[in-house]
């Protein structure tokens, strides 16, 4: 079994999650394997075999873009425009405003 799950109740599964591990009736049958997706249908089936929780997967959350990741990605989105060009001052300061938004600058006029 991986230990990046979490046992949860019946009550609180939805379809999508992922199963850290093979789900078994009390005979020992493989309900469903690990990896296993629930949808509606196994949910209701695993009511129905007297199941009370499953070992889910813990989704680990995302990590936060570096600043490096924020400017490569805003140099692709404005990779059409000349960042040195003072006559095209709107995209100039349109992105100085997404530099600003995306790496949590205070946004000066």
């Amino acid at each position: 079994m991986s230990d990046t799950y979490e046992m949860t109740p019946l009550a609180h599964l939805y379809p999508g999650m992922v199963l850290a591990d093979a789900l078994m009736d009390e005979h020992g049958h493989v309900l469903l394997a690990a990896g296993a997706t629930l949808n509606e249908a196994a949910i209701a089936s695993l009511a129905r075999h007297g199941v009370g929780a499953a070992p889910i997967l813990r989704r680990e959350p995302l990590a936060a873009p570096g600043e490096a990741e924020v400017q490569a990605r805003i140099d692709h989105l404005f990779r059409h425009n000349d960042r040195e060009d003072l006559g095209d001052w709107a995209t100039g300061l349109l992105r100085r405003y997404v530099e600003d938004y995306r790496l949590k600058r205070g946004v000066a006029p």
